[in-house]
């Protein structure tokens, strides 16, 4: 897929939602945010460069990715590795994404992501609409037992 037509594509589901594009559009090409009450929701499309072990397999069929990252908290900074482990075994249960964490910013997040010929404009609402629902329940269900602190848009 050409990397323009992913971003067209993008376009075309962000106006689907019922959203204008050119309000989510952040500062680079191929980035977009979305506000769910004030969780940030950011939509990435790019071109990778180079191929990983991990992405081998489509990488000379398509070079275009396409990611939802939906931070929802900060790890606690007691019971991290339980906090993490955690998440790790509600992955299993997870449609449509996955938890990670980013350790350089100590935030947890809710992750969907495909290489660009996969993405499919009438499938962001659900998308969007499910990671977001996770990201809610394990904020409730874990923020006493962990103390979570959440991730909120400053935009």
């Amino acid at each position: 897929m050409l990397l323009q037509d992913l971003y067209l594509a993008v376009e075309k589901a962000i106006h689907d939602m019922g959203v204008n594009p050119e309000d989510t559009r952040g500062e680079d090409a191929g980035q977009w945010l979305l506000l769910r009450d004030e969780m940030p929701i950011y939509l990435d499309a790019w071109e990778d460069v180079d191929s990983n072990p991990w992405n081998y397999f489509v990488f000379e069929k398509d070079k275009t990715v396409f990611q939802i990252s939906v931070p929802f908290c900060y790890a606690p900074t007691l019971k991290r590795e339980e906090f993490l482990q955690e998440m790790l075994v509600v992955n299993l249960n997870l449609m449509y994404g996955k938890f990670t964490y980013n350790e350089k910013d100590n935030v947890a997040a809710l992750v969907y992501r495909v290489p660009g010929m996969s993405f499919q404009t009438a499938d962001l609402q659900t998308i969007v609409d499910s990671l977001c629902y996770y990201a809610e329940m394990a904020y409730h269900v874990l923020k006493d037992e962990f103390n979570l602190k959440r991730v909120l848009s400053d935009a």
